[in-house]
């Protein structure tokens, strides 16, 4: 990997290892992870916590859950947030139990989404 002149790939192991290194404070160390660039070299590594971990693998569980669930769906790549709906729906998902439906989208995405559906529809009037 070239530090000086980094290319778009470069730029993307650099981006995922500094939200990794980013998943908590915890400083134990329960494990390493190591990227590699494309042709083999060390892109980044870093010492993880058995927090950082869960963390991941709980993040990892939600985004295969999401693009399970979004399959064939066309979003457009730079959509702006309205900042009155983005309010109203961090509003309206405060107290789902985030534990449970991670939990519930890493053995089956589908059943998930059919969970949160069900959770937030029974706030409406």
């Amino acid at each position: 990997m070239n530090r000086e002149n980094p290319n778009e790939n470069d730029l993307r192991l650099l981006a995922f290892m500094e939200q990794i290194l980013n998943l908590s404070d915890d400083t134990n160390t329960a494990g390493r992870i190591i990227l590699l660039g494309p042709t083999g070299e060390v892109a980044a590594d870093a010492s993880l916590s058995a927090r950082d971990l869960e963390i991941a693998t709980k993040a990892l569980a939600a985004a295969r859950a999401f693009t399970e669930a979004t399959k064939g769906l066309d979003f457009p790549a730079d959509a702006a947030l309205d900042p009155v709906l983005e309010q109203d729906l961090e509003e309206h998902c405060i107290g789902l139990d985030t534990d449970f439906l991670m939990q519930l989208a890493a053995e089956d995405p589908r059943r998930a989404v059919a969970a949160f559906d069900e959770i937030t529809e029974e706030g409406e009037l």
